[in-house]
């Protein structure tokens, strides 16, 4: 069984690092979103929506993420804060990443920023965003094994079912 103090040590920093990175994809998809919706998305490949996604997930995870870790800080024996308030939220951020950056990725894997032509504004930003929104990804899918391990061992301590992260 972890103990309590390991669980509360690689929690913060896990999820302090999920926040940042979320908030920085945040930016850069609502500035490409801002900019795009004045000056037009580009003309090759469906960017509108894709660019979208990413910023669904990145405000969904930055918001979630703040939630788990000030709700893990200051009330950790909660059960609004527990392994299922943590590993549906994860889930469903996972997922929405995944979906954004696999679908972004596919759309500018081939694109040389260097010799784009005139349709394609703020190249690199968009590859910018790729490379955060991967970033994000992986982090969001660690601590989604994080939180599955620790629901595993919940469930299996002794015939016994926990419900918090400090209980697991």
């Amino acid at each position: 069984m972890p103990a309590q103090r390991s669980i509360r040590i690689g929690h913060v920093p896990l999820f302090t690092l999920i926040a940042l990175t979320s908030i920085v994809c945040l930016a850069i998809s609502a500035s490409l979103v801002t900019y795009y919706n004045d000056n037009g998305y580009p003309p090759r490949g469906a960017y509108k929506p894709r660019i979208r996604i990413l910023l669904v997930a990145s405000v969904w995870t930055t918001v979630v993420s703040l939630y788990l870790l000030f709700g893990f800080l200051f009330r950790a024996t909660s059960m609004l804060f527990g392994i299922l308030a943590h590993w549906i939220p994860l889930t469903i951020s996972f997922i929405l990443f995944l979906i954004g950056s696999a679908s972004t990725t596919a759309l500018t894997n081939g694109t040389d920023c260097g010799s784009v032509k005139e349709g394609f504004k703020r190249c690199n930003i968009v590859k910018g965003l790729v490379i955060v929104s991967w970033i994000d990804t992986i982090l969001v899918f660690i601590a989604w094994l994080f939180v599955s391990a620790l629901a595993y061992k919940a469930r299996g301590v002794l015939g016994t079912r926990n419900s918090t992260l400090l209980d697991a």
